[in-house]
């Protein structure tokens, strides 16, 4: 199993410890990466780096709520648990789709349930299976910039950096993405709209 790359915003370092622990202790292999601040998680975040966010409301500086507003502008299926001492928030974490709306103290019980939410929704996205370097490499949708067609080869650039290179047609891929919110905008280029930041004008034809 994978590990469940987790990111927990929380700016009480006593709370944090707690909840790291719970997490560490959980029985899922697990990358946690720690934020005292909206800002700072939104500094570091892209869609596809996480597959679980546990994000407390009250954070100095944009609170829980807001932050997890502008994540949801570019990822919608992200899951997310809203931390806090306190309901009055129940209504926006609906409105924002949040996974769960877990009160302080949080217990070991509702970190694994969590956990568990989290591994099974990455384990069922969609996506699509492909021959890199020798070995079927399973990538989500969501993780895929774009993908273009280079000489024989497929190149497929994921929100991580990486580029997976495997041979083949873009004409033949093309039909398993879906659309919207794949669009094939240049006969060698299959692009995310999820990820397009602007457009030059220049350049269209």
């Amino acid at each position: 199993m994978d590990s469940l790359r987790v990111a927990v915003c929380e700016d009480n370092p006593e709370e944090y410890e707690q909840l790291f622990l719970m997490i560490q202790d959980s029985g899922f292999p697990v990358r946690v990466s720690m934020f005292e601040s909206g800002e700072a998680f939104l500094a570091e975040y892209h869609p596809g780096c996480y597959d679980l966010v546990l994000m407390d409301i009250y954070l100095n500086g944009i609170s829980g709520v807001e932050a997890v507003r502008l994540i949801r502008k570019t990822d919608p299926e992200l899951p997310v648990a809203f931390t806090t001492c306190s309901p009055d928030h129940a209504l926006e974490g609906y409105r924002l789709d949040v996974a769960r709306y877990m009160e302080k103290p949080i217990t070991k019980q509702a970190v694994q349930e969590i956990l568990k939410l989290a591994y099974e929704k990455r384990r069922n996205r969609p996506g699509i299976q492909v021959l890199n370097g020798g070995k079927n490499v399973s990538v989500p949708f969501g993780e895929i910039l774009c993908a273009e067609q280079k000489g024989h080869y497929v190149l497929y650039h994921l929100t991580d950096g990486r580029v997976l290179r495997s041979k083949g047609k873009l004409n033949d891929v093309e039909a398993f993405f879906p659309k919207p919110p794949y669009i094939r905008c240049h006969k060698s280029y299959l692009a995310n709209l999820a990820y397009v930041t602007g457009l030059d004008k220049e350049l269209m034809i």
